[in-house]
């Protein structure tokens, strides 16, 4: 194939792309699958917030503050897998089972952290 047939294949491309976009009834899909989207309700403002969380005062607050915890939670866990490790190693395997348990005591605090406020939030 030679450089004008080239050059005329991408015209007849750009061409038809074209046209199917002057179209009125072409819309582009990502997925044709997925639902339609619906605009959120409006306010005289503007967009109102999702549902269950109109005028929930401090929610901002609750997030920080779970995330916090979570991450000194995390680093807690970091310094209990190196300590873990370390005393494997050393040969002194009677503290393992110890550090494992507050280890798994700090995932479950952390998932109680996660989950617990959401679900409050949502009953309300």
């Amino acid at each position: 194939m030679n450089m004008s047939q080239d050059g005329d294949e991408r015209n007849r491309r750009n061409a038809s792309f074209a046209n199917i976009h002057a179209s009125k009834s072409y819309q582009p899909m990502a997925n044709p699958d997925d639902p339609l989207v619906q605009r959120p309700p409006r306010g005289p403002k503007g967009p109102l917030p999702g549902p269950n969380y109109i005028g929930l005062p401090g929610r901002t607050a609750i997030v920080q503050g779970q995330v916090f915890l979570v991450a000194v939670i995390l680093i807690a866990q970091l310094w209990l897998i190196t300590d873990a490790l370390y005393e494997l190693l050393s040969g002194h395997a009677s503290t393992v089972g110890w550090l494992a348990l507050v280890s798994l005591t700090g995932f479950v605090l952390a998932l109680v952290i996660t989950f617990w406020p959401r679900r409050r939030i949502e009953e309300s």
